[in-house]
């Protein structure tokens, strides 16, 4: 198999669907980065941002733009995001920890899809299962694919950007990631 499909062959088959030759290294890069709004030092829900590479985007386009316009609106955009809810059996890759234990969030949802300078981007809403005080406890977020299929790259801007009236009392801090398929941690503190 030819670069062109991976994408989409992952997102309709699963990881089964490949050959094995696919699977020696990332194929697919995605700019991955989380959002926080800090109108107070407690978070129950965040929100990751992804933006897929060039060719993979453009694989997701010759997929799913039916009237080949460049956009994926109406029925084409809700087919592209029901496609990609089947990485919620890879947790969208999504890494969190809090005092340093994994957690699992309790809902992740695609809140938006979109193409932005010709490369597919996409929302996720995160619920976390508890709501953190990170005046006590440092939530730890991170991106990775065990598997290897896909890349999540820290963008130049970092791993996090944090927004709301608090945001400037809390600390994002980068951390080294030990683990091959992720390239760092950022752990998220505030002020008591």
């Amino acid at each position: 198999m030819m670069w062109r499909g991976v994408l989409t062959s992952l997102l309709v088959s699963g990881v089964a669907s490949l050959p094995q030759a696919v699977s020696a290294h990332p194929h697919i890069w995605i700019d991955s980065y989380y959002q926080i709004n800090l109108a107070q030092p407690v978070v129950k829900t965040l929100n990751a941002h992804w933006t897929f590479d060039l060719f993979s985007s453009m694989d997701m386009l010759i997929a799913f733009d039916t009237n080949a316009d460049g956009k994926l609106e109406g029925q084409e955009k809700a087919e592209a995001a029901q496609a990609m809810t089947n990485l919620a059996q890879y947790g969208y890759f999504l890494k969190i920890e809090v005092d340093d234990e994994p957690i699992k969030p309790d809902l992740v949802t695609i809140t938006d899809l979109d193409v932005k300078d010709q490369q597919l981007t996409v929302d996720l809403g995160i619920s976390l299962p508890d709501a953190v005080d990170l005046r006590d406890h440092p939530l730890r977020l991170g991106f990775g694919d065990s598997e290897n299929y896909f890349a999540l790259v820290i963008p130049d801007d970092g791993l996090i950007q944090l927004t709301g009236i608090l945001a400037e009392t809390c600390t994002p801090t980068p951390a080294k990631a030990d683990a091959f398929y992720m390239e760092g941690w950022v752990d998220v503190t505030c002020d008591p």
